[in-house]
């Protein structure tokens, strides 16, 4: 509480010191930025709602990010396609209640904001986090059995945030808002009924250089090329196998061959088409205790069609795909089968990309976390 009325007091400073500067673009490049966050624990399983050690629901957390970004300068036409877009690191530390069953993780992650729109002294804001976190305590059959929530020590960190930001300075920033933030591991390890948050949270911003800003006209003339997208790619993931005697004694592997036609709307978005083919050991195995039996290869064959949504700003696609099962059990069949994936995607070239995703199942029960390499060719 006390760090929490220092931290408002030095804001209220740097908001009387400067509100008298005004510029219709942000235009510094490196900064350093923190955020603190005080919000609530989604109820999402029944350790989180109280079946723990403690038998109370862990209903509330705390958390602080340390960030080094870049502020795009507009010196490229992705940059006013976005807006002055932002992106960078940071390092986000949680704390819950029930330490000793949950443990006190941490997360180091890539960011990238946006702004809705855009005014001469605030901006309304977009931003998406992808990263991985550590220092869990997760399940444990003796030691730790009621954690269900969280199998593994480290675990994917997903965060989605909605803020308002006033600039007081060329250096000095603030901003406030709402996020979202989800920790699995993407089924490699069992449980995984993960953690999920929501909060308000407040940031502060120092720019280390303070430049001119970028005249809007010039901006307004920059357009980025759009192109047709035709995408081949490999995916490969690694899962355990559920209801074995003991957790995580056995795992599955899935191999993937995709096809995608993306076409685009607009210089930031993309969509289309995607056809998946792929061998899961998932599929048709059968378990006595420990021992598991695969099924024959036939049977573990799938496809997929799949509708494809990407956003893209420059090298870096964030891609979300709805997909429903055509083959399964190496045969056609017509059920309610439907899968997900939300992943990143990088260009290091403009016709390679790699990428990572989460498959889930029935928006609701993650299957592997996919690991990708592909082939872009691109047509105006």
């Amino acid at each position: 509480m006390k760090l929490m009325k220092h931290w408002i007091v030095l804001s209220v400073l740097l908001c009387i010191a400067s509100l008298s500067y005004g510029q219709k673009y942000r235009n510094s490049g490196l900064y350093f930025e923190t955020h603190i966050t005080q919000g609530k624990v989604l109820q999402s399983n029944d350790f989180v709602r109280g079946d723990n050690r403690e038998g109370i629901p862990i209903s509330n957390f705390s958390a602080t990010d340390i960030r080094i970004g870049w502020q795009t300068t507009g010196s490229k036409p992705w940059h006013n396609a976005h807006k002055l877009p932002y992106y960078g690191l940071g390092i986000h530390n949680i704390v819950l209640s029930n330490e000793d069953e949950i443990g006190y993780p941490a997360a180091l992650y890539f960011f990238f904001g946006a702004p809705f729109s855009r005014g001469a002294k605030s901006s309304f804001d977009y931003e998406f986090s992808f990263g991985l976190s550590h220092n869990w305590e997760p399940f444990d059959k003796v030691e730790n059995p009621f954690n269900l929530a969280i199998g593994s020590y480290r675990n994917a960190y997903i965060d989605a945030k909605i803020k308002y930001a006033w600039y007081f300075s060329k250096k000095v920033s603030m901003d406030a808002g709402i996020r979202l933030t989800h920790f699995s591991n993407g089924a490699m390890r069992m449980p995984n009924a993960g953690i999920n948050l929501i909060a308000p949270f407040v940031g502060l911003r120092y720019d280390l250089i303070a430049k001119n800003p970028v005249p809007i006209d010039q901006l307004a003339t920059r357009e980025v090329e759009t192109t047709d997208e035709f995408n081949i790619y490999l995916a490969s993931g690694k899962r355990a196998v559920k209801n074995t005697l003991t957790p995580n004694h056995q795992m599955a592997s899935l191999l993937n061959l995709s096809l995608e036609y993306l076409v685009p709307a607009g210089p930031i978005f993309k969509y289309g088409m995607g056809i998946d083919l792929g061998v899961d050991q998932n599929r048709n195995l059968s378990i006595d205790g420990n021992v598991v039996d695969f099924a024959s290869t036939p049977k573990q064959i799938f496809s997929a069609l799949s509708a494809i949504g990407q956003f893209r700003a420059n090298r870096l696609a964030v891609q979300i795909g709805i997909g429903y099962e055509l083959v399964n059990n190496g045969k056609f069949h017509f059920s309610n089968d439907i899968h997900q994936r939300v992943g990143l995607r990088f260009y290091p070239h403009k016709n390679i990309f790699a990428g990572i995703a989460i498959k889930a199942n029935n928006f609701s029960v993650a299957d592997y976390i996919e690991w990708s390499v592909g082939y872009s060719i691109s047509r105006k």
